[in-house]
């Protein structure tokens, strides 16, 4: 697999060269300092993928991407948002002109090669390891908790496009098909089973990993993150979920953590509080 080619497109000169640092090891980077040129370089050459951002005079993000959607090498690329802003009304935006993740700045250089990653794994392009494949199934698996059978479907089919093992992706597609025909039960068990392999296949023991903590000190630890929420601090949230996974969880909790952080990454912090609220209450019973 040749390397692949990535157009950056920013009106910033230092960040256009430092994107540039960062990716040239791994992939070949065009840089381009407007949207215009971007399109008037599209109408010529392909790429793998499009580093946009938001915020750019005469023609921000938002307009560029409309544009590049309408071209023949622009309608199916993959396009990540840059952005500046936590501003919930441009990811929505281009989430209906087919971005396929955002990253506010500043960024880490780390950080941006990983999304740029997983953003080709999603494709199928890049091979996707186990550890991905796990939170990803394990998301499935909360999906179906919650009787939530669309966004499961969606996730299987996320999952089908990976590069994984035939022998797991035969598993995964019996769960679309039971999902298909609304047997949530059998899809769930069937999601456990693929878990439970990935699991041994890792040499996962979930049970005796991490620090211990107790359920009141656990359902604290949540409240915190819904009083982040409620101080609109979604980075403060995503990092109370992150430190929490360095304890010994339950498979269900731990699952409902990375459904959580999936939903705070989407912005979707109301179906986020309504989790947390029903963990906590969870929590209060046992």
């Amino acid at each position: 697999m040749g390397r692949k080619k990535i157009l950056v497109i920013d009106d910033n000169t230092v960040n256009l060269a430092t994107i540039e640092q960062e990716l040239k090891e791994k992939y070949d980077v065009v840089p381009m300092i407007s949207g215009r040129r971007a399109i008037k370089y599209l109408y010529c050459e392909k790429v793998d993928l499009i580093l946009l951002d938001v915020q750019m005079p005469i023609m921000d993000g938002v307009e560029t991407l409309y544009e590049i959607r309408k071209m023949e090498n622009g309608t199916t690329v993959p396009v990540i948002f840059l952005t500046a802003l936590k501003d919930k009304e441009t990811v929505i935006a281009g989430s209906k002109l087919g971005i396929l993740d955002y990253i506010t700045k500043p960024f880490d250089g780390a950080d941006l090669v990983n999304r740029i990653d997983a953003v080709f794994k999603k494709l199928g392009v890049l091979p996707t390891d186990d550890n991905d494949l796990l939170e990803s199934m394990r998301t499935v698996l909360q999906y179906i908790t919650l009787g939530k059978v669309k966004p499961a479907v969606i996730k299987v089919d996320e999952i089908l496009r990976y590069q994984i093992d035939e022998e797991i992706a035969g598993r995964v597609r019996s769960v679309r098909g039971k999902l298909e025909d609304s047997d949530l039960t059998s899809a769930g068990n069937m999601v456990l089973r693929i878990i439970r392999m990935l699991e041994k296949k890792m040499g996962v023991d979930i049970k005796t990993a991490g620090v211990e903590i107790n359920n009141r000190e656990l359902s604290v630890k949540l409240l915190y993150i819904l009083d982040e929420l409620e101080n609109y601090n979604t980075k403060g949230a995503l990092e109370r979920c992150h430190e929490l996974k360095r304890y010994t969880l339950s498979e269900k909790i731990t699952v409902n953590i990375n459904l959580i952080t999936e939903l705070l990454v989407k912005y979707e912090d109301e179906e986020a509080e309504k989790l947390i609220k029903m963990m906590v209450d969870d929590l209060n019973k046992i």
